[in-house]
């Protein structure tokens, strides 16, 4: 089988917080737990992005509105793509959400009847693209694994591979 890294294309590896919008064809990258990637396509202009989110929104106003919100992050790359040289209209955008697993289980106790942060970046990411009319065409979210995605934001094809847990 051939190596999914095995390619021509500039490979752009995502850290928690960040999101990369394609100018060119990119195989973009990243390792997801709780955190949740939303990988924008527009079929049209054959350009994407991504982003790495890893809290769902910006509740203090006193912090700085960064990508390392889901909601901010799907903001900016609706803006990016749908503005400026791209022009794709939102409707034209298709959506894709992975991760928000509960890959550490700690909720016992009090602590037992609360949302998972998994969840509500699942939650934020659903909600943000409603907000802006772009349609979801694939969800691979939650669970209790992880997983590492490859994104080709020229084709919008998406692969993932799970990571098992060891500790089962």
């Amino acid at each position: 089988m051939k190596d999914i890294l095995d390619t021509d294309l500039p490979v752009v590896n995502l850290h928690p917080g960040e999101l990369f919008v394609a100018q060119a064809p990119t195989l973009i990258t990243t390792l997801l737990g709780s955190c949740v990637s939303v990988c924008l396509f527009c079929p049209r202009q054959k350009t994407g992005a991504m982003c790495h989110g890893v809290m769902p929104v910006r509740e203090d106003l006193s912090v700085e509105d960064s990508f390392r919100f889901v909601e901010t992050s799907v903001r900016y790359m609706v803006e990016i793509l749908t503005n400026g040289d791209v022009l794709c209209t939102n409707a034209g955008l298709v959506a894709k959400i992975f991760g928000g697993a509960d890959v550490l289980d700690v909720r016992f106790g009090p602590a037992a009847k609360t949302k998972s942060i998994g969840s509500m970046n699942i939650k934020a990411a659903r909600e943000a693209l409603a907000r802006y009319n772009v349609p979801v065409a694939v969800e691979e979210v939650g669970g209790v694994q992880g997983c590492k995605l490859f994104f080709y934001s020229h084709t919008g094809e998406v692969l993932l591979r799970r990571i098992p847990r060891s500790f089962d």
